[in-house]
């Protein structure tokens, strides 16, 4: 009965294309998570309540990061349809909690919402994200500064709908898409009071993993007619990016850094950070 409605509605063939193309939405290579100034450790030595010899501060930031029209490699591909070109969004507005410890070491953990898009085709709503990490002066000069960074970043994304050839699919069941990731990064910046520029290469290893692997979907001429669609995990290919920046010190107790990251991901980031 359901395979003739299919039929005189759109036809088996336009309707297995509907939904096979859902397999194309998904990428194999990742969005990624600001990375921030390599001397951010060592800039405000003195906080609110701090003076500047105290052994350990804490920071509190504030940061929107949009990665927009990223580039992904795609793992499924349909007979007799052409490859499309897949792009996706991730829109981040987090808080950051950083620890201090003899202005070289930042621990630091991430809490906020995420929300992400994907071929204007696949929607989500804004969805909890979270994430832990650290920064780390390995060298320092008067004015020049070497660091690395490293964190784990993750958000669990609850797709609305997707749209397939026009269409509405609507995502019904507990469907997830559980995006991870762990990046590395090493740079260097340039100190010039109150501007410090800054460069760093970045190492990313990403994944989705669908919960379950079937997600339910809602007919859109007929919401009683329930079709399913299997999604596999995808990891990163590219892995190398650069990030480039520059931070902008306001009296030893603030910050406001500006972020752009490029090939393994492209977008860019505004940070406001307090030093307590």
């Amino acid at each position: 009965m359901i395979q003739d409605f299919y039929t005189k509605t759109m036809g088996h063939e336009n309707f297995s294309d509907c939904v096979k193309a859902f397999f194309l939405l998904l990428p194999t290579s990742l969005l990624a998570m600001l990375v921030g100034n390599p001397g951010e450790p060592a800039f405000e030595t003195k906080g609110l309540f701090t003076p500047s010899t105290s052994w350990c501060t804490v920071r509190a930031t504030f940061f929107e990061d949009y990665v927009y029209n990223q580039r992904f490699l795609n793992q499924f591909t349909v007979a007799g349809m052409d490859e499309p070109k897949t792009f996706a969004k991730l829109t981040t507005n987090a808080g950051m909690l950083i620890v201090n410890f003899k202005n070289r070491l930042d621990l630091y953990g991430i809490g906020g919402t995420s929300r992400l898009q994907v071929n204007q085709e696949i929607f989500s709503k804004m969805q909890g994200c979270w994430g832990f990490g650290g920064k780390f002066i390995i060298h320092r000069t008067h004015a020049f500064y070497i660091g690395t960074d490293i964190k784990y970043f993750a958000t669990d994304q609850k797709p609305l709908y997707f749209l397939s050839d026009g269409l509405p699919f609507n995502v019904v069941g507990d469907f997830e898409l559980h995006y991870s990731e762990t990046q590395f990064a090493l740079g260097v910046s340039f100190l010039t009071q109150p501007l410090s520029p800054y460069i760093y290469g970045t190492y990313l290893i990403a994944k989705f993993d669908p919960h379950p692997m079937t997600a339910l979907v809602q007919w859109p001429l007929d919401t009683d007619v329930l079709v399913d669609a299997v999604l596999n995990s995808a990891t990163s290919q590219r892995r190398f990016g650069i990030a480039l920046g520059a931070t902008f010190l306001s009296g030893n107790k603030a910050s406001l850094a500006v972020e752009s990251r490029m090939f393994n991901q492209n977008a860019v980031d505004v940070k406001l950070e307090i030093r307590f």
